[in-house]
């Protein structure tokens, strides 16, 4: 049976499946931290964060903090250039390589060897929607195929 919706193998993706697959986990992922940001400001006013109002503004801490501003910034902006430049170098270095190797893909014949079963076997639990493999203590293998009139039933075998 084959299925339009699944790819079995991701080199078979087009390139605007790929973008559109991470562009959709970068989103869910932004969405996910932003889930957080109610938690974190609780945390912060359990801390009582009027710890700081109080040395900036009433210990006049917003001058030294202005004093060393311009120093903060500067590190900032160093170690954010160091990343971007470390990111182009291996952008460059990498561009165009696709260095994962993918996995060889597995036959019936080497399906059957391994699970020590019967070419009708393997035909049956492929053509089925739902099978169950039941492994012995001896270590034999026993399939119950079930038809469509079984899967919303109770356990039928």
């Amino acid at each position: 049976m084959n299925n339009n919706f699944i790819i079995e193998s991701p080199k078979l993706q087009t390139l605007r499946l790929k973008y559109s697959s991470t562009l959709l986990t970068l989103i869910f992922w932004v969405l996910w931290f932003y889930l957080w940001v109610p938690l974190i400001t609780l945390g912060g006013w359990w801390l009582q964060i009027s710890f700081f109002e109080n040395e900036i503004l009433i210990e006049s801490g917003l001058d030294a903090f202005l004093n060393v501003l311009p120093v903060f910034i500067a590190i900032i902006f160093t170690l954010n250039g160091t990343l971007a430049l470390w990111a182009y170098y291996n952008f460059s270095r990498f561009k165009g390589m696709d260095r994962r190797k993918l996995l060889p893909a597995v036959n019936n014949t080497e399906l059957i060897q391994f699970w020590g079963i019967c070419e009708d076997e393997l035909n049956a639990i492929q053509v089925n929607k739902v099978s169950t493999m039941v492994f012995s203590d001896n270590g034999e293998i026993t399939i119950s195929k079930k038809t469509p009139d079984d899967i919303g039933s109770p356990d039928k075998n």
